[in-house]
């Protein structure tokens, strides 16, 4: 059996009828396929309300550790850290030292000057003044009045006046020598003090010359004062150890009659150092007798003046 075969005129258009078909089909298969439906036009959203603020809360809690990382070493807690003080500089310690040595003496300091306070505490309070007390009299000037209160205290009116005489002549002659030596420029020279010692062994004494008991009434009518008083006791003194207290008028030392600081600091430093020594003391109205080692009495000093008795 033999093939048919085509017409020489239909040759040409075979491959472009099978092309044609080809495309067809092709779009068929593409227009068969279902298609998906149009999305639907979106409605407006609403616009969402704020939320309310929310209670802010601190989580303390430790992180967990992932499960999937495994713990190394580098992971232990450390140690808590530890206050270390150092060893202070030499120049630091000794500062230290010293403000530890001046706070102990100011507590030193301070327990003296509480017992100081309490030994003015109990001091006597002075006798009341009598009605018919004197009033205390103006220092005597004038040679009149110095004339006046010898004579009050006991002295001749012609022995106070030879006595007056004589101290005033001694006292215008050192003004002439003064005045001589500045004027002819041998002022506080030899030659000066030699002169001056000439005229002071001519100085007149008036304690000397009316004795003690006139001198000591003259200073009275005078105003001057006339006696020591015990102002303060220095703890652990001898005047302490022995009972002097504050407010203590001193009368005599030993046999001597005591009317100024010069006269207790002859007496303490007369004699043998330590050798007991009756002191007579006037406390308030009482007469009160008290037996000091010779020597300091370690007690701060004050004047007063106290009308003699007898």
């Amino acid at each position: 059996m033999t093939k048919p075969k085509l017409p020489p005129k239909l040759k040409p258009l075979i491959l472009p009828t099978l092309t044609f078909l080809l495309g067809l089909t092709t779009g068929a298969l593409v227009f068969s396929a279902p298609s998906e439906p149009a999305p639907e036009a979106a409605a407006p959203a609403a616009v969402p309300e704020p939320p309310a603020p929310a209670a802010m809360t601190v989580d303390t809690s430790e992180p967990e550790p992932s499960a999937d990382v495994e713990p190394s070493a580098a992971a232990e807690p450390e140690p808590e850290p530890r206050l270390t003080i150092a060893e202070p500089p030499p120049e630091i310690a000794n500062r230290v030292d010293e403000l530890a040595a001046g706070w102990g003496r100011m507590q030193a300091e301070l327990a003296d000057l509480r017992q100081r306070v309490a030994m003015l505490e109990q001091r006597p309070a002075p006798a009341a003044a009598a009605d018919d007390e004197p009033e205390p009299r103006q220092r005597a000037r004038t040679p009149e009045e110095q004339r006046d209160a010898l004579v009050r205290a006991g002295v001749a009116a012609d022995v106070a006046e030879d006595i007056l005489w004589r101290r005033g002549q001694v006292s215008l002659a050192r003004l002439e020598l003064r005045d001589q030596a500045s004027r002819e420029g041998w002022l506080n020279t030899d030659r000066y003090r030699d002169e001056l010692r000439r005229l002071n062994e001519q100085r007149v004494s008036l304690r000397d010359e009316v004795g003690a008991e006139a001198y000591d009434r003259y200073l009275y009518e005078t105003g001057e004062d006339n006696r020591i008083l015990v102002d303060a006791v220095i703890p652990g003194s001898a005047g302490d150890e022995n009972g002097v207290l504050p407010g203590d008028i001193i009368e005599r030392y030993g046999d001597a009659p005591v009317f100024n600081y010069r006269d207790l600091r002859n007496a303490t430093s007369a004699g043998q150092r330590g050798e007991l020594v009756p002191v007579q003391v006037r406390r308030g109205d009482e007469q009160v007798e008290v037996w000091l080692p010779r020597g300091p009495i370690g007690i701060r000093l004050d004047s007063t003046r106290v009308e003699p008795r007898g």
